[in-house]
């Protein structure tokens, strides 16, 4: 790249120097035959007043002693009607008439100027002055080579040192992200101008580090799925393996009980494969949502009641309030019975005595939320309750059989529906679990202060 960058920049300058020198040239020989033929008339009207003031037969004789100190190439004077073809029977015309004509071909320049006459009356001899414009620059032509070369090798100069300095912090990205595609997610970028203002090369440094940041947490947050996961793997295994091996000995003293436990713990160990199987196809985008519109309150009061018996049996009350108005959202009915259902089994864990389930709604957006009386999710936990198998820092008051997976998969539910969840404090002081999505066809228009919850 350095090699390439030189190249560029070089051969930019010597074009750039090229373009200039041959402009200057151009406009110069431009210039100087404009000239030349400004000065050729005047020449050629002075030259004329000098030689009508002699005698016929001595003006040819004047004129060309004349000629050196002119600087001209060449001075005839001549009878109109034999004027060189260049004038012209159009332009005898006009030298007998007492005009000048002036004709340029090409580096050449010629004027005709018709000589007094005693005699009123047409003018029948005339002057002509023929002159060319010098080609070359003379001094001038060699101080620009110079100058030209001089530029070049400057060039040149700034050429190396700038592609050093631009190739030097490419390299060292390219090495850091060569490390991180290597698997080192610690290798870093330094920054090119650190505490300096921040540049292109500056913000591809940083984004390469968040890259890499992210990367490192995503490897520990998979390796922390992975050991949990392999924890509650083992507990129904081993409880399996535990109650089979007692039946096979004979040891089990209740057979049905030993059987009761062994399908327990495996049907904690479907839901936690179903569970991840859920999870897999949300991450990947592959899980066919069947979006249509949704009364939110349906959801809510339908889950509330499929799990009421079992909270109950708990000894906890479930209080459920929705508007007297549907609360029509674009969502999966199906998936979001799945929502209410995780809230609910995850406030039925911590729960003290009451758990409640609302609904509620905007211009914009329509809200479920569940609380529980619980001792609450602390302020540092609230962030990351919806990541996978996250332990949400509070104490179970009874234990479940959730996977740790529901609230991960009320989160990748909710954005996959175009929503969001998030924890916050209930107004008892326990937990309160929202997933807010977007309503359905048309919406009235906003109050002063409504938005978004």
């Amino acid at each position: 790249m350095r090699r390439r960058l030189t190249i560029v920049i070089v051969a930019t300058v010597i074009g750039a120097v090229a373009v200039v020198g041959l402009g200057t040239l151009a406009l110069t020989r431009i210039d100087a035959r404009r000239r030349n033929a400004d000065q050729l008339d005047d020449r050629a009207r002075a030259l004329a007043a000098v030689v009508a003031e002699v005698r016929p037969a001595r003006a040819a004789l004047t004129a060309r002693a004349l000629q050196r100190s002119l600087g001209v190439d060449e001075i005839q004077v001549t009878q109109i009607a034999k004027a060189p073809d260049w004038v012209g029977p159009a332009g005898q015309a006009e030298l007998r008439a007492g005009q000048i004509v002036t004709d340029h071909r090409g580096d050449t320049a010629h004027a005709a100027v018709p000589l007094p006459t005693v005699v009123p009356g047409p003018h029948n001899r005339a002057v002509i002055l023929t002159d060319t414009v010098g080609s070359g620059l003379g001094s001038a032509g060699r101080w620009f080579v110079v100058a030209a070369v001089a530029t070049a090798l400057a060039g040149v100069a700034v050429a190396a040192a700038l592609a050093r300095s631009l190739a030097r912090p490419l390299a060292a990205t390219e090495e850091t992200a060569q490390r991180i595609a290597h698997g080192d997610l610690g290798a870093r970028v330094p920054a090119p101008h650190p505490g300096g203002r921040e540049d292109e090369l500056d913000r591809l440094a940083v984004a390469i580090n968040a890259m890499a940041t992210s990367l490192q947490r995503s490897r520990q947050a998979d390796q922390d799925f992975l050991l949990s996961v392999s924890h509650d793997l083992r507990t129904p295994l081993t409880s399996i393996s535990g109650w089979a091996e007692a039946l096979a000995d004979g040891a089990a003293p209740v057979p049905a009980a030993a059987g009761n436990n062994i399908r327990t713990a495996a049907q904690r160990l479907d839901r936690l494969v179903n569970d991840l199987l859920d999870l897999a196809r949300l991450r990947t985008r592959a899980f066919t949502l069947a979006l249509g519109p949704v009364d939110l309150r349906d959801a809510a009061a339908g889950a509330a009641e499929m799990v009421r018996p079992d909270l109950e049996d708990n000894g906890l009350a479930v209080a459920v309030d929705v508007p007297a108005e549907p609360v029509v959202v674009d969502g999966d009915p199906d998936r979001l019975a799945q929502i209410a259902a995780n809230l609910l089994d995850n406030a039925g864990r911590h729960a003290a005595a009451t758990i409640s389930v609302t609904v509620t709604a905007d211009g914009r957006w329509a809200a479920l939320a569940v609380e529980d009386d619980g001792p609450g999710i602390p302020a540092a936990d609230r962030q990351r309750v919806f990541e996978r198998l996250h332990s949400e820092g509070r104490p179970a008051t009874r234990p479940g059989t959730g996977t740790g997976l529901g609230l991960a998969i009320v989160a990748e539910l909710a954005a996959a529906m175009g929503g969001r969840a998030e924890a916050t404090d209930a107004a008892g002081g326990g937990a309160r679990l929202v997933v807010t999505l977007p309503r359905s066809g048309p919406r009235p228009v906003p109050g002063p202060g409504e938005g978004a919850r």
